[in-house]
């Protein structure tokens, strides 16, 4: 079971402008969860710092580092001000992706926010941005945000579910968010040809997700389509119901083939406008078995 926790959030912040996009949404979720802000600025390999280093008249790392962490306290005093929050700032140094993931752990964060520019970005899509590699190597979950939202909160939760393994895990992160966020939670049930004879897992699965929504008090619409383009269909149907943020699993899996992500999370990250949050399944089996009403979310 992946339980929803919001006690400390990670932004990681390189004084950008998808980064300030990140930003804002990541002080009002912990402003309105009362969680403390960490902002951390990783400073990138060595062949960066020296291109850096002469540009900011610089003479070593130190300095630098001491540069960054005045920068990065500027930018916290403003959120402490505007939203009234706890913020942290740390600098560190090495791969970017591997600093964010080390600091995550050692801090104990529960969300981690990032922004990305996903499509139209110059970014090697096939080698992959640090949000990528970022959602690949995360063991807690990722928020994605593309574009800065003038709404404040999350009014509706797009759950996608399919027959992927782990897609039923995330059902109870989704349920807590929503009562944090006081949302409705839509559930979008996605099978395709080869899956027709198994519909019927489908349908239980999403009766019992609705019977969990009930049971919380959350209010929820369902939906199942038959659909051969998953990810068209999720951004279809999230922009249709003007849907404000989407969960998904890290290992959801694609009806064909987007360059060399053809993983559905990666494409929908990519694509989508509205922020995603990408959670890391937990091994425990098979659960889109079922026989047994039990199983955990």
């Amino acid at each position: 079971m992946i339980k929803f926790s919001s006690k400390k959030i990670l932004l990681p912040y390189d004084f950008s402008k998808n980064a300030d996009k990140a930003l804002s949404n990541a002080a009002f979720m912990a402003a309105f969860l009362r969680s403390d802000l960490y902002l951390l600025h990783v400073i990138g390999k060595s062949d960066t710092l020296d291109i850096i280093l002469p540009i900011l008249k610089i003479k070593n790392k130190k300095d630098l580092i001491k540069v960054l962490s005045h920068q990065l306290e500027i930018v916290s005093i403003k959120i402490k001000k505007d939203f009234g929050i706890k913020v942290r700032t740390i600098v560190s140094s090495g791969n970017i992706t591997s600093e964010i993931v080390n600091v995550a752990n050692e801090q104990n964060i529960d969300l981690i926010i990032m922004g990305t520019q996903g499509s139209g970005s110059n970014n090697d899509f096939f080698l992959g941005s640090n949000a990528y590699r970022l959602i690949t190597k995360s063991e807690i979950p990722v928020m994605t945000i593309k574009e800065k939202s003038s709404k404040k909160g999350y009014k509706n939760i797009l759950l996608p579910i399919d027959l992927s393994d782990h897609s039923r895990q995330k059902v109870n992160y989704a349920i807590s968010l929503a009562k944090a966020f006081k949302s409705k939670v839509s559930i979008l049930g996605l099978y395709n040809e080869n899956e027709r004879n198994d519909k019927f897992k489908l349908d239980i699965v999403t009766k019992q997700i609705e019977k969990l929504c009930s049971e919380s008090k959350i209010s929820f619409d369902c939906f199942i389509d038959k659909t051969a383009h998953r990810v068209s269909k999720t951004i279809s149907f999230a922009k249709k119901h003007k849907v404000d943020l989407i969960i998904t699993m890290t290992d959801q899996k694609s009806d064909s083939q987007f360059g060399i992500l053809n993983n559905y999370n990666h494409q929908l990250v990519h694509i989508s406008n509205i922020p995603v949050i990408s959670i890391p399944p937990v091994q425990l089996g098979d659960l889109t078995q079922t026989e047994s009403p039990g199983i955990p979310f």
